[in-house]
């Protein structure tokens, strides 16, 4: 794979091979992607949503839906076949609880589906169905 110079204004070294950076602005890169999520985990929303999701009644709710809803929506969408591990909530709830209840709002997802899916809405507040 060819590489290319750094992307980072004023950078004439070499980008890692298959990335953007050069090592440096790489790791500088990571750092603020990792102080991002922490402030995010951080957050008395994020706190606020832990309470909810760790409660018996999400517990249970959850295992039924995945129950009679057993594959991922998004790998369906692809026309492939996935274990859904994990419910997610259509539109961000963002602690409605009539939201976070409404189980009109749910579709079952698998774990990689669902972290790209929250990621999104978390860092770029972008929802997707």
């Amino acid at each position: 794979m060819p590489r290319k110079i750094c992307v980072a204004f004023g950078c004439e070294e070499l980008a890692e091979a298959g990335l953007s950076h050069c090592q440096t602005h790489e790791a500088i890169r990571q750092e603020k992607i990792a102080a991002r999520k922490a402030a995010a985990q951080q957050s008395e929303e994020a706190q606020a949503n832990r309470r909810l999701y760790r409660s018996a009644a999400w517990q249970r709710a959850a295992k039924g839906f995945l129950a009679k809803h057993p594959l991922c929506a998004h790998c369906a969408e692809l026309g492939l076949v996935v274990p859904a591990r994990e419910v997610d909530h259509v539109e961000p709830h963002r602690g409605d609880r009539a939201k976070f209840w409404d189980r009109s709002n749910w579709q079952p997802l698998c774990k990689p589906c669902h972290s790209r899916k929250t990621a999104g809405e978390v860092f770029h507040r972008t929802p997707r169905g």
